[in-house]
């Protein structure tokens, strides 16, 4: 039986002509890195540094940590698995709707997920409930910041607090802030400046496919101020898990502050514009996330309206805690979103 794809960006068994399913960075990949990544190509007859020195280094000196407190890994998605692998987790805690993998990865290593359910009511926002949630049998609590597909940031007072109960029940906290870098002075609101001064285990995700535009060479990295947890996840990962590409790629990403600025500059501005375009008898509400993706709520017949149109959005109904009519939309280039506003007008006003 052939396993389901859960996520957005199918556009192998979709033949469709805009892909708003996915919520990458729209700019596409920073020209100095294409550059570095076709010389790396040239470089494919040798084997990659499985230990990634020159990126790590450039890594260590970015976010200002130890070289030893970086794991890298073949996207986001392989470091969680391998965290689970690592940990084994009887019982895990999440949000819901979040990010599958985490519950696939916690299901893999043979552990359950407990889930606390966010509510529309409550613009999906976490409260200070949570605490209660996250007890001495916590293995481990995944928290997602912004969250995905919400796009909600926590209450920063709230995120300490839950660093503190971590603390006290010996619960690992993992933070995936693969969106975090579109949130404008995000690094203020990084966990990763909390690890030097916490007694408990916090993991850091982040991820270079959203921010960078490079989903396909897969490319991501976990921070810690657990060492020997790290080793631990370490001898889950096979050598060689980053391609010479992918390698000298990042490196060069993490040099160019102005593609973050342009960036930054153009979510802001196109969040304005859709939320304009939104207002729309088919759309029911938008909620006001922090990152390069809308999340709303519409009719249910939106998603195949819009695909005869051809354009691909994410349904989130096969998300834990969302029905039907709840969609999330990538914040794409200006002409991409015109188009999409467009096709909305002429569903509202039932044109072919």
């Amino acid at each position: 039986m052939a396993m389901k794809y859960m996520h957005g960006g199918d556009i192998y068994t979709n033949q469709i002509d805009y892909d708003f399913s996915v919520n990458i960075n729209p700019l596409g990949m920073p020209l100095k890195s294409i550059a570095a990544a076709h010389e790396g190509i040239a470089m494919a007859g040798r084997y990659p540094d499985y230990r990634c020195t020159m990126l790590k280094s450039a890594i260590a000196e970015k976010i200002a940590v130890d070289e030893e407190d970086i794991i890298l890994g073949n996207g986001a998605a392989e470091l969680i698995y391998a965290l689970c692998h690592a940990v084994k987790p009887a019982n895990a805690l999440t949000v819901a709707p979040t990010f599958q993998e985490y519950e696939e990865a916690v299901n893999a290593s043979g552990g359950s997920v407990k889930y606390y359910m966010l509510c529309g009511e409550d613009e999906f926002d976490i409260g200070n409930n949570i605490l209660e949630h996250i007890t001495d049998d916590t293995d481990i609590f995944f928290l997602c910041n912004p969250n995905n597909p919400t796009g909600r940031l926590i209450n920063h007072d709230l995120l300490q607090d839950i660093i503190g109960k971590c603390e006290e029940t010996d619960t690992i906290l993992c933070v995936d802030e693969s969106f975090l870098p579109f949130v404008r002075n995000g690094s203020a609101l990084s966990v990763i400046g909390k690890l030097g001064i916490s007694r408990g285990s916090i993991l850091v995700i982040r991820s270079f496919t959203k921010i960078y535009g490079m989903p396909g060479l897969r490319l991501g990295y976990m921070v810690s101020n657990d060492r020997e947890l790290l080793n631990r996840i370490r001898c889950q990962i096979q050598p060689w898990n980053v391609s010479i590409p992918a390698q000298m790629a990042g490196r060069e990403a993490l040099y160019d502050d102005e593609y973050i600025e342009k960036t930054l500059d153009m979510t802001e501005i196109e969040r304005i514009y859709l939320n304009e375009g939104f207002k729309n008898v088919r759309i029911k509400k938008v909620y006001n996330g922090s990152a390069n993706f809308m999340f709303f709520l519409a009719d249910e017949m939106l998603y195949d309206d819009l695909y005869e149109q051809g354009f691909m959005i994410r349904d989130c109904s096969n998300m834990k805690g969302l029905c039907e009519g709840y969609y999330r939309i990538g914040i794409r280039s200006h002409s991409e979103n015109q188009m999409l506003v467009r096709a909305l007008k002429r569903i509202e006003n039932k044109e072919p």
